[in-house]
């Protein structure tokens, strides 16, 4: 029984990161309207100094709207996620090598035409990802 049951959580570990939560690529640098035809409509929307900041159920992803475009974008629904590197698939991104590692940090730099991309541990595996895609 304990062999199946480790066969059954290795098969949602990997199906968790063979499929992306939320395809960051798809909805990076989209308008609200474009970013709505894949996330759906917002749960919550407020205003930041920055811009609107909508909150999504899909993929428990939030977006801050910079200029109209959706440029930090988090994604925390991950906690199934094996805190490494091929993590980022599980948004969609290619797997590589972070320029920084830490115990609770591993971060991309101009990554697939992103500015920043940091992953966050939570207490065993990944936590949230946190992606900025184009402005500081």
């Amino acid at each position: 029984m304990k062999i199946l049951s480790l066969i059954s959580l290795l098969a949602l570990t990997i199906s968790a990161i063979a499929k992306p939560v939320v395809d960051v690529t798809k909805i990076a640098g989209k308008s609200k309207v474009q970013v709505e035809k894949i996330l759906g409509v917002p749960t919550q929307t407020s205003k930041t100094k920055y811009g609107e900041k909508c909150s999504y159920k899909k993929g428990d992803t939030e977006i801050v709207f910079i200029n109209g475009l959706a440029d930090w974008i988090t994604v925390e629904d991950i906690d199934d996620v094996p805190f490494n590197k091929k993590a980022i698939t599980s948004v969609g991104l290619e797997e590589s090598h972070p320029v920084k590692t830490t115990d609770w940090e591993l971060r991309w730099e101009n990554l697939q035409g992103f500015r920043s991309i940091s992953l966050f541990k939570g207490k065993s595996m990944s936590d949230y990802i946190y992606i900025k895609v184009k402005t500081k």
